[in-house]
């Protein structure tokens, strides 16, 4: 078990050091941020003064090996939009309201998507059945800024109930609807399908045919029992979809002006706030190795055969 579990920390450290290496070299390729600071009417030497003090004189390999140093020293560099603020106090900052919309969409997403697969399972060829199918095909078939600017163009625009963006700050809990179900209805149909596949599976086997026959109520027999035995598929994808969330909320969070770190990682992006920008990438990634590494260890403890395949036996 300690060797599978080395083997898979090492991947995953790799793989972080694979993203910083990339964000670190592509949000370069956007151009000169100094052209951001300073006015058209700067001097040559103010503007040189700022290159310098910056080091953007240097090449980027050298850049990079300085990145590395204070990363190491727990340093993000500091922002060039936000007053020279540390990176990694922007980017906490601005986790908050991400954890928010996340948990809030997981927990839509959690609610319908188990509800219409359940009820999709024990009604085969019902109208639930039907409905499940037709989420389950809009869900994979509408993209998330569609699905966005389709909810604010109903709820806000026409029926005028409920806001087209801001923060709870500003305009309570009402404001966090809209961007929840937007960014939870990309896994409904997920979570729908994984249910209703491992419930139909449970509902077959000998254990569930054995509790109908002492008399159980049917509805105990599904949610209580049936329910709890598919759960480990469930779960599963539940963590993952999680972490994939909380990195891939960029779309929802600018479509919302949701204040959150899916917005600042484009805001810094579009002014070339480097150290923001890479910093709100690594721990987009760390979050989702994380997760994928806690479900591995637990699948290997579950399951012996994962963590000979893990190891790389024969």
């Amino acid at each position: 078990m300690g060797r599978y579990v080395l083997t898979r920390t090492m991947q995953g450290l790799l793989t972080l050091w694979l993203v910083t290496v990339a964000v670190f070299f592509l949000v370069r390729l956007t151009g000169n941020p100094i052209n951001f600071l300073v006015s058209p009417e700067a001097s040559p030497e103010d503007r040189q003064r700022l290159i310098e003090y910056y080091g953007f004189d240097k090449s980027y390999w050298e850049q990079y090996i300085n990145y590395n140093k204070n990363f190491l020293q727990g340093k993000f560099g500091e922002s060039l939009r936000w007053d020279s603020r540390d990176a990694f106090e922007v980017f906490i900052d601005r986790l908050p309201a991400t954890i928010q919309l996340t948990m809030a969409a997981m927990i839509f997403s959690i609610i319908t998507g188990v509800t219409l697969g359940v009820l999709s399972a024990t009604n085969p060829d019902s109208p639930f059945d039907r409905v499940g199918k037709v989420v389950a095909i809009l869900g994979q078939s509408m993209p998330v800024f569609w699905v966005g600017i389709l909810m604010i163009l109903i709820f806000a625009v026409n029926l005028g109930v409920l806001p087209a963006g801001g923060s709870i700050e500003r305009l309570g809990y009402k404001a966090i609807i809209l961007p929840a179900i937007t960014l939870g209805w990309l896994f409904v149909a997920a979570h729908m399908r994984i249910v209703r596949s491992s419930m139909v599976e449970v509902l077959e086997s000998e254990y569930i045919k054995m509790i109908r026959a002492k008399g159980l109520p049917r509805r105990l027999v599904i949610w209580k029992h049936a329910l709890k035995n598919a759960s480990i598929p469930i779960f599963t994808l539940f963590m993952v979809n999680f972490a994939q969330l909380i990195s891939g909320a960029v779309v929802t969070e600018t479509i919302f002006s949701w204040p959150g770190i899916g917005r600042l990682l484009v805001d810094s992006v579009f002014v070339r706030d480097f150290s923001v920008a890479q910093t709100v990438v690594f721990f987009g990634a760390a979050i989702i190795v994380a997760v994928n590494l806690t479900v591995d260890i637990v699948y290997g403890l579950l399951d012996p055969r994962i963590r000979v395949a893990g190891q790389g036996a024969p």
